[in-house]
């Protein structure tokens, strides 16, 4: 059997990674960043109190412990005075731009944390000058001012990055303060110090320059991303109300057409008939076939509204499979032999627990699509169990289809080579149709094709299981015929056709009369009415159509008709509508159901039905 080659693979080409020198060549922060890097201060700012007042209280501590000064006093008042101060500018902050509103930034408001920073810098930068003895420092206290100095200066920098400004004014006077102390003692060591305390200061402003640049970045990146949500977002929402009004555009316009098509299929086979025997016949029996066609094509699409609607429902069975493909032999044989393709198939005594109908539905779908596209050679039909699963499929030697199809295959009105829109090749709405119909019988779907070899279409169905046991034995199939129609009544009924279109109504008329008694068409619900209160004998049947001029629709003017009747007289809802929300309304009023264009014998077929079923209804009453 063919398989298919490898598809080539598509190579994706991720963004480079950030640089250092993108970094620092970054623009200049925009206002939502600076927003957003201005809230971030407060924050980290906030978060950051409680450590900084514990080093304090830590730095004080041990100094005063160590040389008992009336400076580490002084010190202390003016370091918790300016953390005093951060405090309630902070909180003022808050206050003023409260959570959760400003927490993605603020438009103002660096001052009130700026200012008591600087304070508290200036308080540090003393530090020196008033711990550390005048006569003497030491190597020893001189070791330690300047490992928790250093220290604290490392540890802030992660809190001061959202602001240069705040990296300068925090480091610059903690810094010179430090190093004029020491320079101010003098000696190899007081250099020494004084040149160290600089050089570390300057790598702590470069390093929280380097953070801000990394921090703005990637906030940018942040503000970008969330942009192209939204906008992303908004395009998502336009595009659904477009899809929402290309749908009503289409249902609308399909309303529309379906009403002539089914008016004309009414004429053309009414005319067809009246013309037995004359000469204009085989012109007639061209315009039955034409009016066929696009009948089929709106029919096709109709399939669509009515999966999406939930109108069709899977009856599960227990099917047996050599059942399913004996069918398709009598369907597709002969086509096949006509094209001179061979037809094989290849089963197991398999039974399933699902709906045998839609099953030979879709398999039919892939059959008549291998028929289609394949010129020499032929088709096999297989059954294979792969695992709890059963692989139907359809293989043939055609051309094959070309990776880029693939993915598109099962789109609505998609054709492989159809470009020019031919419509003898279909409407391109049969494997859209598969897609939808699978997911009812709990089957997957897939397709491999190898380009100039043929292509595998299938379906895999669950086996077995509780299913299985409790399905109804499906009956097997008849052989292929004419289906057997319902028989004509005794008596030709009176009908009661309610239609605001007129040419509807008169192509009813016109194609109904020979079979009934009695046929009034009305065009409003108030004549209908005033008909039926008129009527003798009554109405047999009421054929309604469902979209009425104004508030009514079919399926309550029914409910109108019968409370005036007096009786639950037959009724049967027909509707040029495809939208989803529509076709299940339809259906689940319990009437019985058409759709424009209604083909003629159908519409006859229905009307028997109906009468028979209330005549056996009646008659068991």
């Amino acid at each position: 059997m063919p398989s298919a080659n490898a598809a080539p693979a598509t190579d994706f080409e991720l963004p480079a990674a950030l640089q250092p020198a993108d970094i620092a060549a970054a623009p200049p922060a925009d206002p939502a960043v600076r927003g957003r890097l201005l809230r971030q201060l407060f924050v980290l700012g906030r978060s950051t109190q409680v450590s900084a007042f514990l080093a304090a209280v830590f730095t004080e501590g041990i100094f005063y412990a160590l040389t008992r000064s009336p400076g580490v006093l002084v010190w202390a008042a003016l370091i918790h005075l300016a953390q005093g101060l951060r405090w309630v500018g902070i909180r003022t902050n808050e206050r003023i731009y409260p959570a959760p509103a400003f927490d993605l930034g603020q438009p103002a408001g660096a001052w009130r944390y700026l200012a008591p920073l600087t304070a508290a810098a200036c308080a540090w930068g003393a530090a020196a000058w008033l711990l550390l003895p005048v006569a003497a420092a030491g190597t020893t206290y001189n070791t330690i001012l300047v490992v928790l100095v250093f220290g604290m200066l490392a540890g802030s920098i992660p809190a001061i990055a959202p602001s240069p400004a705040a990296i300068v004014l925090w480091l610059t006077p903690v810094t010179l303060g430090l190093a004029s102390r020491f320079a101010w003692a003098g000696g190899v060591e007081g250099w020494v110090l004084c040149v160290s305390t600089i050089l570390f200061g300057t790598a702590m402003a470069r390093f929280g320059l380097t953070q801000h640049r990394l921090l703005a970045a990637g906030l940018r990146s942040q503000i970008e991303r969330e942009s192209m949500g939204e906008q992303l977002l908004l395009q998502s929402r336009d595009l659904q109300r477009l899809n929402r009004e290309r749908s009503r555009f289409f249902a609308s316009a399909s309303h529309d057409l379906r009403q002539p098509i089914h008016a004309l299929a009414l004429f053309s086979r009414a005319l067809q008939r009246d013309l037995q025997g004359h000469a204009a016949l085989p012109l007639a029996d061209r315009v039955v076939e034409a009016t066929d066609a696009v009948s089929a094509l709106l029919n096709a699409m109709l399939d669509i509204s009515k999966i999406e609607a939930g109108a069709v429902q899977p009856v599960i069975a227990t099917v047996a499979i050599d059942h399913v493909f004996l069918r398709l032999a009598q369907i597709h044989g002969e086509r096949a032999e006509a094209a001179g393709l061979s037809l094989r198939f290849h089963t197991v005594s398999e039974v399933v627990a699902t709906d045998g109908d839609l099953v030979f539905r879709i398999l039919s779908n892939f059959t008549d699509n291998a028929l289609k596209y394949c010129q020499r050679g032929g088709i096999l039909i297989s059954a294979r169990p792969r695992g709890d699963q059963l692989r139907l499929a359809v293989w043939d030697t055609g051309r094959g289809i070309r990776p880029e199809h693939m993915p598109l295959l099962f789109d609505e009105f998609y054709q492989v080579d159809n470009a020019n829109r031919d419509a003898s090749q279909g409407l391109g709405i049969g494997l859209a149709i598969v897609k939808r119909l699978a997911p009812l019988l709990g089957a997957r779907l897939g397709v491999r094709s190898v380009p100039g070899r043929g292509s595998v279409f299938w379906m895999d169905l669950p086996r077995g299981g509780p299913m299985l046991a409790a399905a109804p034995l499906s009956p097997p199939p008849r052989d292929a015929e004419a289906p057997i129609r319902p028989a004509a009544p005794a008596r030709a009924p009176r009908v009661l056709l309610l239609d605001d279109e007129r040419g509807v109504g008169e192509a009813m008329r016109v194609w109904l009369q020979p079979h009934c008694e009695r046929i009034d068409v009305t065009q409003t619900l108030e004549a209908a009415l005033s008909r039926v209160g008129q009527a003798d004998e009554g109405f047999d049947v009421f054929i309604v159509d469902f979209r009425l001029a104004g508030a009514t629709n079919g399926i309550e003017a029914t409910r109108a008709l019968r409370a005036r009747a007096g009786r639950m007289v037959p009724a049967i809802l027909v509707t040029g509508d495809t939208d989803p929300a529509r076709v299940r309304s339809a259906y689940d009023s319990g009437l019985v159901v058409l759709f424009k264009p209604v083909q003629p014998d159908h519409l006859l077929d229905t009307l028997h039905a109906a009468l028979n079923a209330d005549r056996e209804l009646t008659s068991r009453a």
